[in-house]
């Protein structure tokens, strides 16, 4: 039996703990919590995510608000409205979400987003004019024979917890069973009460046909399963993604309303799971119906084909942790194939609590026996420590946590076995009066504020392996092992000066371990070389380590550097690009973008075809010795979430729990230092096979593990902008402002276009090189929308109706560019032409039709991109662009 991994275990016994230890436990990659950001801004900084090392995002909820569209969105008003380029939320619009849901599983992360299934917005029926509006989309506000409706008493003020209003916010009654078409489609005569009168710019309910895409098809047959909570069977149908509109409508209540949108999030937006919010404000069984209707919703499998599942973590907000286990259920991997079952976790509050009250700026109450035993992983197994449950936290968007000594919480945090978040607060909308989001780790993604955090992050990556093991247990000092892997040491001393311990490990005598935090080498942490850079395991399996205490000299501040990890050695090299002609470089660093600004530079490929190349070189160690093992006995590579880059069938690695899941072998070179190689791999790369914009790359060479130790390595990243072909745009929509005013919007097709600009009905002959000049001399530019989708200025039409010809040129950072001439563009105005056949715009079909200026040869030009030479006409007087 796995022994209790608990610092109750006697300080003498912790030598034999090594042997007895079974399956070593794993860290996975942290989780970026990413807030108070447009989807744009989130999307464009998807390098800097993959380069600081995180393998999930959560985001905020991106529903349609009640109060306002500058609402952080827990007040939520239309579960199904993300916003359009018309209308925007907080954070942009539906195709700016599944853009930047799409760069994420690009990188090969994961997308969690908040879910609210607890309440809706502020208005309530007796809000002025609301009822009148159709109140909520999706729910039904008052009733002839429930004056409440889908909700629960608005004015109640008792002890139920399921009855309360949370933060002010109307309660929806999930145990009302009133049965409508909650999404009207025009001709159902179950459809909610549609609204009459516009509440501030709102109004529900109102039937639509483009309301069928937001249902499953039936037609396309569904999955029948047998759900062990109601003891019956459940058939479960999808999205149709080919053909949205072919969408079923159906009767259903509002708890099942909310559970169809939350698996159109998954199929039609791209979510991977979600942060329950509020879980103990509304009764367990409504989870239950969450299981159920997002019970093997991913279709997209995992490497080795088996399937994906939905994982969502709650938020309960309570340190009883016999409780928390009440919305746990990770039975996912057990039950058979037909069977529902679940992939719930929940925040590890009782972890957070010990967190927040013990690395505190008290320093005589902080101790750290407060913090060990105190996570949620304890409850399931008896286990301490060894992640098997709980998604751990420092700080939140609701609370600011630990805030004297984050750095070394999150060493702690990040260090441990199981799921962490690292928060993250962009102010992208500026810092809000109510302090609400909180802010975050400023240092998340590294930049202006330094890379501590980025640090542990990859360290969690490379050597988050191997059984937690306690190794010293003190009020002010606490030492633990990743077996085989790397001792973590912490202090949370407010005092000025080092602390030194003598320490068991599960390291063979000889083996030499380095600080991987880079705080015994930096000069300015210590000065006086008081922390080894290296230490050497003696012949009791024992390392003597020294830890910086907090105070900073002279002052009540805290320099928050009481933490250092001290790893096995892994192989040093660098990861280069061949055939690159440019570099898109960062931005440079400052508090006011540290936020939002892009920091990574990206190599620009304009082949077909390039190389990476891993040069790995012999490990030489600060003691000025060589360490063998380190050089590293092999290496592999991948690309984005993982393809197939070498020609082998499939993907070389698809084992999930592997740390080589989705990587390649090296195949035009593969020669390993420790195998007598000089350290260098190479692979050929197809670049056709790559989608144009970044790309994402990973190397990762490993340490030699002959004592059979788990996998540490060394991660080697670059983000390659693919830019072989010139940028295209389409026509999106032709808006009409007025009978002789439209507006023009386009859509990069390539979704790499950082401008594009705009000619109307040009007529005679220019060079491309004057056309482009005329356009950047008459500030030419379109508006840019949202994310792939720009507008031009509003076109007054003042002598002809017809088709319109439309001069599109689109460029993207690189320079890249291309012309494109976009034809038969209808725009009828009154009196002012025929339309269709009559071209030149007379109200009259005629020889002109054919040949005149503004006939046939108007729309014949042909596109062209690059350095060609074609010709183009700047604009004639057909039209006036404001």
């Amino acid at each position: 039996m796995k022994p209790s991994r608990t610092q109750a275990v006697p300080l003498a016994a912790i030598a034999t703990l090594a042997s007895l230890a079974s399956a070593a436990d794993v860290s996975k990659p942290a989780i970026l919590q990413h807030f108070d950001s447009s989807w744009q801004t989130i999307e464009k900084r998807g390098p800097d995510i993959f380069m600081a090392g995180y393998g999930a995002m959560w985001t905020p909820p991106p529903s349609r608000a009640e109060s306002s569209n500058g609402s952080v969105g827990y007040d939520v008003y239309d579960r199904f409205d993300l916003g359009s380029t018309s209308n925007y939320t907080q954070y942009g619009s539906e195709r700016g979400v599944k853009a930047m849901v799409a760069e994420t599983h690009r990188w090969g992360g994961r997308h969690y987003s908040d879910l609210l299934l607890n309440h809706n917005g502020f208005a309530t029926r007796f809000t002025s004019g609301f009822t009148a509006s159709g109140g909520y989309p999706g729910f039904v506000l008052t009733r002839g024979d429930d004056i409440e409706g889908d909700f629960h008493q608005q004015n109640y003020n008792g002890g139920d917890v399921y009855l309360q209003r949370l933060s002010g916010l109307i309660d929806i009654a999930q145990e009302k069973n009133y049965q409508y078409i909650r999404n009207p489609v025009p001709g159902f005569a179950n459809n909610l009460p549609a609204g009459t009168t516009s509440f501030f710019g709102k109004l529900a309910n109102v039937p639509n046909e483009n309301n069928r895409r937001f249902y499953p098809d039936q037609a396309n047959g569904g999955t029948t399963y047998f759900d062990p909570t109601t003891n019956s069977n459940v058939t479960l149908y999808d999205y149709n993604t080919a053909n949205p509109t072919a969408g079923d409508p159906v009767l259903e209540n509002a708890q099942t309303y909310m559970m169809r949108h939350a698996r159109w999030m998954v199929q039609e937006v791209g979510m991977d799971g979600f942060r329950l919010d509020a879980v103990k404000h509304f009764p367990p069984s409504v989870l239950n119906e969450f299981d159920r209707q997002l019970w093997k919703s991913i279709k997209t499998p995992l490497l080795d084909g088996s399937q994906q599942h939905v994982f969502s973590f709650g938020e309960a907000l309570d340190g009883n942790r016999a409780l928390l286990q009440t919305y746990i259920k990770k039975n996912s991997g057990t039950v058979g194939p037909t069977t529902i079952g679940g992939n719930r976790d929940v925040l590890d509050f009782p972890l957070f609590f010990a967190m927040r009250d013990n690395f505190s700026s008290n320093g005589i109450a902080n101790d750290f026996r407060n913090i060990v035993n105190a996570a949620q992983d304890g409850q399931d197994d008896g286990l301490a420590n060894n992640g098997s449950q709980g998604v751990a936290f420092v700080k939140s968007h609701d609370d600011n946590g630990v805030t004297a000594l984050p750095r070394v919480a999150h060493a702690y945090m990040l260090m441990r076995p199981g799921e962490a978040i690292v928060y993250f607060n962009a102010n992208e909308f500026g810092v809000r009066g109510n302090d609400f989001p909180r802010q975050g780790q400023r240092d998340a993604l590294g930049g202006f504020y330094g890379d501590d955090i980025t640090t542990l992050v990859n360290i969690r990556n490379t050597h988050g392996r191997g059984d937690y093991q306690p190794r010293i247990l003190e009020k002010e000092l606490l030492a633990y092992e990743r077996e085989k892997s790397a001792v973590v040491f912490l202090n949370n001393r407010g005092d000025t000066g080092f602390d030194t311990r003598t320490m068991q490990t599960s390291f063979a005598p000889g083996t030499k371990l380095i600080d991987l935090t880079g705080n015994a080498t930096n000069l300015s942490i210590d000065p006086s070389n008081n922390m080894p850079d290296v230490v050497t395991v003696n012949a009791s399996g024992q390392v003597t380590l020294t830890v910086k205490r907090n105070g900073t000299a002279g002052t009540s501040t805290f320099n928050d550097q009481g933490y250092v990890v001290y790893g096995l050695p892994t192989p040093v090299g660098s990861l280069a690009i061949s055939n690159a002609s440019a570099t898109l470089n960062g931005a440079t660093i400052s508090a006011a973008n540290n936020g939002t600004n892009l920091l990574t530079s990206m190599p620009v490929v304009k082949v077909d075809s390039f190389n990476v190349t891993l040069n790995t070189i012999p490990v030489v160690l600060p003691d000025s010795t060589t360490d063998a093992s380190a050089g590293g006995d092999r290496a592999y590579l991948k690309i984005n979430g993982g393809i197939n880059l070498n020609g082998n069938a499939g993907v070389d690695f698809v084992d999930p729990n592997g740390t080589q899941y989705g990587f390649e072998n090296f195949i035009t070179k593969n020669s390993p230092l420790f195998t007598g190689g000089d350290g260098q791999f190479i692979q050929a790369i197809d670049a056709t096979q790559l989608a144009e914009g970044p790309n994402y790359i990973e190397a990762r060479a490993y340490r030699q593990r002959s004592d059979g130790g788990p996998d540490v390595y060394s991660s080697f990243k670059r983000v390659v902008y693919v830019d072989r072909l010139a940028p295209t745009s389409a026509v999106d929509s032709v808006v009409t402002l007025s009978d002789s005013t439209r507006q023009f919007r386009v859509r990069s097709l390539d979704q790499t276009a950082d401008r594009i600009q705009f000619l109307l009905n040009q007529v005679g002959s220019q060079t491309e090189a004057q056309v482009l000049a005329y356009l950047d001399g008459h500030n030419a530019s379109g508006i840019n929308l949202e994310r792939i989708a720009w507008r031009m200025k509003d076109a007054k039409f003042f002598t002809r109706s017809g088709n319109q010809v439309l001069t599109v040129v689109t460029r993207e950072q690189t320079g890249n560019f291309s012309v494109q001439r976009i034809p038969g563009i209808s725009v009828i105005i009154s009196g002012r032409g025929l339309g269709v056949g009559d071209l030149d715009g007379n109200n009259s079909y005629a020889a002109a039709d054919v040949n005149g200026p503004q006939g046939i040869e108007f729309l014949t030009y042909p596109n062209f991109s690059g350095q060609t030479n074609h010709t183009f006409g700047l604009p004639g007087p057909a039209a006036d662009v404001d």
